[in-house]
């Protein structure tokens, strides 16, 4: 979902006149904090496809660990414009998933629409190991129970945070004051 974001805000930037070349010249603090977080994300992503024992704390290490480095990256670059919405979303996923005893509400109307009635049963016996239905969670209306047509389910935090993706890139496009790497000039006094 974050990737249509930020293809949206891309697309936004451009119909705003921006220009690509000026996410290159972006300038964030702490950038690798983004990339160990990804690679982590990447590693939640490989263990949810059965390439793992389930029953390891190390789901949840990483997915915490994933959530407190994209804070950090997020706090240390507050002064950026937009910057504090994707926090907003971030803490609430956070809390949510804390509340819940570190499981995600899951909509069981938004599971049978999408995932068929075999993954409602799944979910209500207990068996989806990763969530619990929002109706017998704390901060249900902070879970994942908006449906997208049939390709996904968000929560306000996922949307927060989808929504400061696309705030925040087509601003650094549109944004005239970066650098842009096609108009470097030189003094009319340097070569004398």
């Amino acid at each position: 979902m974050y990737i249509e974001a930020l293809i949206l805000g891309i697309i936004v930037g451009l119909v705003r006149r921006g220009k690509i070349s000026r996410l290159a010249y972006a300038q964030f603090n702490f950038k690798p904090l983004i990339y160990i977080s990804a690679l982590l994300y990447l590693s939640i992503i490989i263990m949810n496809l059965g390439l793992f024992d389930y029953n390891s704390k190390l789901y949840t290490g990483f997915l915490i660990s994933s959530y407190i480095l994209i804070g950090i990256f997020l706090l240390t670059n507050i002064n950026k414009k937009f910057i504090f919405i994707p926090l907003i979303g971030l803490c609430t996923n956070l809390i949510t998933f804390v509340a819940n005893s570190f499981k995600f509400p899951l909509s069981s109307e938004a599971v049978a629409k999408i995932y068929g009635s075999e993954m409602l049963e799944l979910l209500h016996t207990g068996k989806m190991i990763f969530f619990i239905p929002a109706e017998n969670s704390n901060l249900k209306f902070l879970g994942n129970i908006f449906s997208v047509g049939n390709f996904f389910i968000l929560s306000i935090g996922d949307i927060l945070v989808a929504l400061g993706v696309i705030l925040i890139v087509q601003n650094i496009m549109s944004d005239k004051y970066i650098k842009n790497r096609n108009k470097i000039t030189f003094s009319k006094n340097i070569f004398r």
